[in-house]
């Protein structure tokens, strides 16, 4: 694949964030840890599972979009009732990937006993028991719904799904995943590369499953020469999204082709979204990563605006409640939080 610029505008490196009891008393450990992180994990109803004191270590890694927890500890029992959890709005999708030797998770009427190595997929917006034993090591990696919607559209239909960790292509995505240590996703230094590796994990996850039987997501008719374009096209526009002047004639002239034929390659590879589908969510999601370090950097929200491409910081702001239902500046005071979920890139009837 030819290699793109790297953008430039400046971008923190992922969060990677460390927490654990170690520091606790004994006796405050399983009810402190239970408070905190109650919302993020599904810790309402918890208990801890067998004897001793409560340990627990959570790693969390912000990779752009994508969500990276590794979870490491006593045996637990966890209970959430559906959408709330944290993620469940920005991260519906969660890829459960046992690292211990063995849980089960029950949802949606099925169960999943995991073995170590084993994956599961969990919707974080239903209801769902987790049960790890005998001591707690796990790995989930939340997708934003955008994400999931270009390679997994049946994603509710393999929820609970068990892929053992020994056949095909669930033995190669195991082995991916345990070598993306935090450090590692730590020194990720570009937005590209960070859609890179979401993508690498659903295409592999789209091919095990092909392998049980469920069809791959991609193709429909769709040229080869048509799909290439239309990535290379995607790229163009992360590499440029802060750009307030790129437009659909601008990108056809990059690539020697028709507007017309512009859209049709959105509308065909990209199952229906547009040039300006795409573009509004490549300046929302640069947008997030910037709000979310804005009291660090000290940036402004008219600053973050005019580097994310938006010349009119009246319209980002219209822009951006639409899409996460509440300011840029609540957005801020909220801790990075959204209200709701940005809708996916896709079935717009405006091609612009």
């Amino acid at each position: 694949m030819p290699g793109r610029p790297a953008s430039t505008i400046p971008r923190s490196p992922p969060r990677v964030q460390h927490f654990g009891t170690q520091d606790l008393p004994p006796e405050r450990r399983f009810a402190e840890w239970s408070r905190r992180f109650s919302r993020l994990l599904g810790y309402a109803g918890l208990a801890p599972s067998g004897d001793g004191a409560f340990e627990q270590t959570l790693t969390q890694v912000d990779l752009g979009a994508i969500r990276f927890l590794r979870l490491q500890g006593s045996a637990i029992y966890s209970r959430a009732r559906g959408g709330e959890l944290q993620d469940a709005a920005l991260r519906p999708v969660q890829l459960l990937m046992q690292l211990g030797q063995g849980a089960t998770m029950l949802t949606q009427g099925r169960e999943a006993r995991i073995g170590q190595g084993d994956m599961v997929l969990l919707d974080a917006r239903e209801d769902f028991r987790l049960m790890t034993e005998p001591a707690t090591d796990l790995l989930a990696v939340g997708f934003p719904e955008a994400l999931v919607a270009r390679w997994l559209p049946f994603a509710q239909d393999v929820v609970a799904l068990r892929l053992a960790r020994g056949t095909g292509w669930a033995s190669t995505l195991s082995v991916y995943l345990r070598s993306l240590t935090a450090g590692l996703l730590e020194r990720i230094e570009s937005p590209f590369e960070e859609e890179i590796v979401g993508e690498h994990i659903l295409s592999m996850l789209c091919f095990a499953l092909a392998q049980h039987g469920f069809p791959m997501s991609v193709g429909n008719g769709v040229s080869e020469r048509d799909r290439m374009l239309h990535a290379r096209m995607c790229g163009w526009i992360r590499d440029n999204y802060s750009n307030p002047d790129i437009n659909a004639t601008k990108l056809a002239r990059q690539f020697n082709v028709s507007v017309r034929h512009v859209h049709k390659v959105f509308a065909e590879a990209g199952r229906g979204s547009t040039f300006h589908d795409v573009l509004k969510h490549e300046r929302l999601e640069a947008a997030v990563r910037m709000l979310r370090t804005a009291r660090v950097s000290r940036t402004f929200i008219a600053q973050i605006a005019e580097r994310c491409g938006f010349s009119d910081p009246a319209y980002f702001g219209l822009v951006f409640r639409k899409a996460y239902g509440c300011s840029p500046g609540t957005f801020l005071r909220r801790g990075g939080e959204a209200i709701k979920a940005p809708p996916a890139p896709i079935a717009s009837k405006n091609k612009g």
